[in-house]
């Protein structure tokens, strides 16, 4: 069978199916890899490439935002102004395009390169809140866009928060989104041990609440606001997300901060791309990037 759904990055797989043998599973798993577009893809091509990317995508960005105050100064875009919106929108499908497939490859030769030391485990709602907001693998159906986990609402009748899958390309009519239920679908993820996704939930909510962790998760969150996160890429402007915290921020670790694009839409609009930032494990995975600890081993 094909196992493969999604690959994230920082050596994540998402699989169809219950795994039984991890050895095995990973050998098939890295079978497909070397098999796909992405797997094939010279390492010495993927270093570099997302600098290289989000500087041609802030260059995009300021040159629109320009754009954005002339038109604001006379009025009205001129023909070689809408020309050049249409140029510009042109150059970011190629950096999408560019990115997908730079991130992919790296994704694999990451999973690669830790086949010795990852673990298998059923896909819950934590392991999907860990992963919200960050490329994927996995190809919309519709337009064979890259996808992202985003949060979805609260099922008061399961008792259990909702998600879904989303694509990042920004089509004129978008995608339909994907229905992603960790607790009813059959299938496990590949990833390193991890302490706040690892184990028995109830014994990780009792560390992640009490008061000596929550501060100092808190402090450690904090100490991010206004840093770049590469995993997390506004789909509009293809520029890195910024954590930041909320107009209405409540002061609690989980009410108050969220990933914002700082790019202007050629209205002089703020984009309206945001990720908030909702639940213990989604704060773990920000900090694994930042620091390579998160909040149980932190």
């Amino acid at each position: 069978m094909a196992w493969l759904d999604s690959l994230f990055a920082g050596a994540k797989a998402f699989l169809k199916g219950a795994v039984v043998v991890v050895r095995e599973t990973v050998k098939a798993v890295l079978e497909e890899i070397d098999n796909s577009s992405f797997g094939k893809a010279a390492t010495q091509l993927v270093r570099g490439v997302a600098e290289r990317h989000f500087n041609v995508a802030k260059d995009l960005a300021d040159e629109e935002q320009e754009l954005a105050e002339k038109r604001r100064r006379d009025g009205r875009f001129t023909e070689n102004d809408l020309d050049r919106l249409r140029e510009i929108e042109a150059e970011r499908d190629r950096l999408r395009r560019e990115l997908d497939e730079a991130k992919a490859a790296r994704s694999a030769q990451e999973l690669i390169e830790a086949q010795d030391d990852v673990i298998a485990a059923a896909v819950t709602g934590d392991e999907a809140a860990a992963s919200i907001g960050i490329l994927s693998t996995k190809e919309c159906p519709e337009c064979g866009g890259a996808m992202r986990i985003q949060l979805g609402g609260f099922n008061t009748k399961t008792d259990r928060q909702t998600f879904y899958w989303q694509c990042t390309s920004p089509n004129p009519l978008p995608c339909p989104t994907l229905k992603l239920d960790p607790e009813a679908e059959r299938t496990s993820v590949l990833r390193r041990p991890d302490a706040d996704l690892d184990g028995s939930r109830k014994q990780r909510e009792e560390i992640w609440t009490r008061p000596d962790v929550l501060n100092k998760a808190h402090g450690r969150l904090r100490a991010s606001l206004d840093e770049e996160d590469e995993e997390i890429v506004c789909p509009a402007h293809m520029l890195p997300m910024k954590l930041m915290p909320k107009p209405s921020a409540g002061g609690r670790m989980l009410d108050s901060y969220e990933y914002i694009c700082l790019g202007i839409t050629p209205d002089g609009r703020a984009c309206g791309h945001k990720v908030p930032v909702k639940s213990f494990p989604q704060v773990s995975a920000a900090l694994r990037r930042r620091e390579g600890r998160g909040i149980i081993d932190g």
